[in-house]
């Protein structure tokens, strides 16, 4: 007969009791509040494609993104594709920090769950007001930067190059606007705390 040593993790495995009913209760609401969390991102994310692409309309007002997308033009697919991430990219932080509370209440801290949950509004609600305003103001910096290049006679024409310009800036500020967002997030989560 073999005499193999078992590493600790084995050991501990070995040795480990089956879930006590508290545990499987608490993974069946864990579950439940997981689901219910997928069903609001893709809520949001449905909301964030729409809002994305209505301000991007309103960006290059006189061009239907969807017909020059039939078109194959490339500039303006570029451009629109940028923005929706850009916009998804902002306001996931606020889907993140409210998983953060489900989680909170699932492990059974009550207090630290309500704080995060209520943080993860606040981010999402900054983030979306955010998001749209980050966008409109990128297109405005863009307009006064490059006086000698009239953006939207370039994405009617289908310049490629600007339309992965435009998105490079989208999506690099979203990055940015993100972070500072979740700061705002974990701010208000912390005076929560003290508040629970």
């Amino acid at each position: 007969m073999l005499n193999l040593p078992l590493t600790p993790a084995l050991i501990q495995a070995a040795t480990t009791t089956t879930a006590a009913p508290e545990d499987a209760t608490g993974a069946l609401i864990g579950l439940a509040l997981g689901a219910l969390q997928l069903v609001i991102s893709l809520i949001i994310f449905g909301f964030a494609i729409n809002n994305g692409l209505k301000i991007v309309s309103r960006m290059i007002d006189g061009i239907d993104i969807w017909a020059e997308i039939k078109k194959k033009n490339m500039a303006v697919a570029l451009l629109a594709g940028g923005a929706v991430f850009a916009y998804v990219n902002v306001i996931a932080g606020g889907v993140e920090a409210m998983t953060a509370g489900l989680t909170g209440f699932v492990s059974g801290s009550f207090s630290a769950g309500l704080s995060a949950m209520l943080g993860g509004i606040v981010n999402l609600v900054i983030a979306l007001f955010v998001a749209g305003f980050a966008i409109s103001w990128t297109f405005k910096v863009m307009d006064k930067l490059t006086k000698n290049i009239n953006e939207k006679d370039e994405f009617r024409a289908g310049n490629t190059a600007i339309g992965i310009v435009y998105a490079g800036i989208l999506i690099g500020a979203s990055g940015l606007i993100s972070a500072g967002v979740s700061g705002v997030s974990a701010a208000v989560t912390g005076a929560l705390n003290l508040i629970f």
